[in-house]
């Protein structure tokens, strides 16, 4: 397992249910408090704050730790899977805490193939910082 560097947080927001960071590394954080349920009015704002990280040309990766015990309505899901959705991001690292979110992600995984995002889960953030470093350079 490689290394990874120290970031820093190039900007940072609390916004409802999450709290939202850039990071020098170019990767943005989305953590979500524990036991809530992901609407679809949150999953808006994630992605107005990755669009306005996106200069037109380079994509963004994207890591998000939802949390323990949440659960994400059917309109966030559906939005989430949309391919205009996700023309903006390069990779998605998710991190699981529990079953449910691997069957969630899983199901999600499975739809987002066919677009041009890849989507992976972690058990570990250092893991998906590291898988999400290494899809920017390649």
């Amino acid at each position: 397992m490689a290394v990874i560097k120290p970031y820093s947080i190039v900007e940072s927001k609390n916004v409802g249910i999450s709290s939202l960071e850039y990071w020098d590394t170019g990767i943005i954080f989305i953590k979500i408090i524990d036991k809530v349920e992901i609407e679809l009015s949150d999953v808006k704002i994630h992605y107005e704050f990755v669009r306005s990280k996106f200069d037109g040309t380079n994509k963004c990766c994207v890591l998000v730790d939802p949390g323990k015990f949440t659960s994400l309505t059917k309109d966030a899901r559906e939005f989430s899977q949309r391919p205009e959705s996700n023309e903006m991001t390069l990779a998605t690292a998710v991190i699981i805490r529990s079953l449910a979110h691997r069957i969630v992600i899983n199901f999600m995984i499975n739809i987002i193939h066919q677009q041009t995002m890849k989507m992976k889960m972690f058990d570990s953030k250092e893991k998906a910082i590291e898988w999400l470093l290494s899809q920017m350079n390649k």
